[in-house]
């Protein structure tokens, strides 16, 4: 199959040059930046090409500020054999690389399979010499979507059940990394994907028949012309569609209940504590928010958002942009007041949202806020960045209860209702009491992922 005869090339919308005098012809959604093909970033890769004169290039998998991963074919294989290779950026490809760390828990000899099971383990790495400098590649198996959107178990009879079993699966997971000292530190449901059945039986053109044919929009130069840049390719490659995937006849039984956990990219060692995070502010604890405070404590906070995510399709505390007081807003909403000095001192913006005291049922207590402008009473009417408060959404759910009650819920383009399944009450109350160990707010109080092993929740 050529290059072109694989792909599909999406029609043209106007673009905006990045900084490197380039432009994407179409919408960027799902892609990397083009600004990042330049010294020091990604790797250009076309579909069909021969990479390390052993992967040829089938589809993309995914995309990213620090790695692009391409399904490929190891044609050093007799029978049809696929991988996903992982090209990180140039600057990153260097001897702290955060990839290799995943190499320590096989140094501490650990049992190969169970460590199969929960993580995504290199099968080779190699080196790429480019435009655009030397990068680390890695060889990984395939994996599918990411385990807070498995479409077809949700449309199953009872999703409950493999849902919670992918639950204790990513604690397991945890408690391994923590065992041996390390903290993971992007830890949520974008890094935690499902296992497929393998694909080493099917030829290319099976396989894409499969999974969907490669959708691609052009890179052009800032003058609409084609761009000659080196470092550069001349399409981009949209990644695999998996809900598209999950909903066909063919590929639904493809995706497995089972989680594995990748992207090391933000670990490091508990003894040696990074600065600063690259996680999500939808993830982040409150020590982290408002205190710059790293350690295991963060990823516990974050397996909580991430279990509850995964059981309910649904983000703990989904906030509308990266504003940290609307944040810190939903979790005062939803898990009360918060400690001191934090509530008083440290967070600065809070008297624009919540009264000082509690309500007698321990519940937080907005202010009364202008209809017309947001403002509060205090007549203090912006944040931390300068920009009006919006006046505060009514009905918000106001404890872990009220958020589970909405059960399960996954919305796709090809299901245009979501999809809706309720939880029962009895799992509700076990459930928000795990959930109620690990978002403490005080680090120091949270179950370790070891202790939430044996908490009821996995028991049910």
């Amino acid at each position: 199959m050529t290059d072109t005869a694989s792909m599909t090339s999406l029609p043209y919308t106007d673009g905006e040059a990045e900084g490197n005098g380039l432009l994407v012809d179409g919408s960027p959604s799902g892609l990397e930046r083009i600004h990042d093909y330049e010294p020091g970033g990604h790797h250009p890769v076309h579909l069909g090409s021969m990479l390390h004169d052993r992967y040829k290039v089938i589809h993309k998998l995914g995309s990213g500020g620090y790695a692009n991963v391409w399904l490929c074919q190891d044609t050093l294989s007799k029978m049809p054999k696929y991988c996903a290779l992982k090209i990180i950026m140039a600057e990153g490809s260097t001897g702290e690389c955060p990839e290799l760390r995943i190499n320590q828990l096989q140094d501490f000899g650990l049992d190969p399979d169970s460590l199969s099971g929960h993580f995504c383990l290199p099968l080779d790495q190699f080196e790429i010499n480019g435009p655009n400098g030397l990068h680390y590649a890695f060889s990984y198996p395939v994996l599918g979507p990411r385990v807070s959107r498995l479409i077809n178990i949700a449309n199953s009879e009872d999703p409950g059940a493999p849902l919670r079993k992918m639950c204790l699966q990513v604690t397991q997971a945890m408690s391994t990394l923590h065992e041996q000292g390390i903290c993971h530190g992007d830890f949520r449901p974008a890094n935690i994907l499902a296992h497929i059945l393998r694909l080493d039986h099917l030829s290319e053109d099976d396989l894409l028949t499969l999974i969907g044919r490669p959708e691609t929009v052009k890179v052009l130069a800032a003058s609409g012309d084609e761009h000659a840049l080196p470092g550069a390719p001349h399409y981009l490659v949209y990644p695999i569609d998996w809900d598209k995937v999950a909903e066909s006849i063919t590929g639904k039984d493809l995706i497995l209940a089972k989680a594995c956990v990748t992207d090391f990219g933000e670990s490091f060692n508990i003894t040696e504590p990074t600065e600063n995070l690259g996680i999500p502010q939808l993830y982040c604890s409150p020590e982290y928010v408002l205190d710059r405070k790293v350690g295991l404590g963060c990823d516990l906070w974050a397996l909580g958002c991430t279990l509850f995510e995964i059981r309910t399709g649904r983000r703990l505390f989904d906030t509308f942009d990266d504003d940290p007081d609307e944040y810190l807003c939903k979790v005062a909403m939803i898990l009360g007041k918060m400690p001191e000095p934090w509530w008083s001192e440290v967070w600065e913006a809070r008297k624009q949202f919540f009264k000082d005291d509690a309500d007698e049922a321990g519940k937080v207590v907005e202010v009364q806020r202008d209809v017309n402008t947001g403002a509060s009473n205090s007549g203090n009417e912006q944040n931390r960045a300068g920009w009006p408060q919006p006046v505060a959404v009514q009905q918000e759910p106001r404890s872990l209860q009220d958020s589970l009650s909405s059960g399960l819920f996954i919305g796709s383009r090809y299901c245009p209702d979501g999809i809706h399944r309720a939880m029962p009450k009895e799992e509700i109350d076990i459930f928000s009491d795990l959930l109620s160990k690990l978002l403490v707010f005080c680090p120091e109080d949270r179950l370790t992922a070891s202790q939430a092993l044996e908490h009821q929740f996995f028991k049910v």
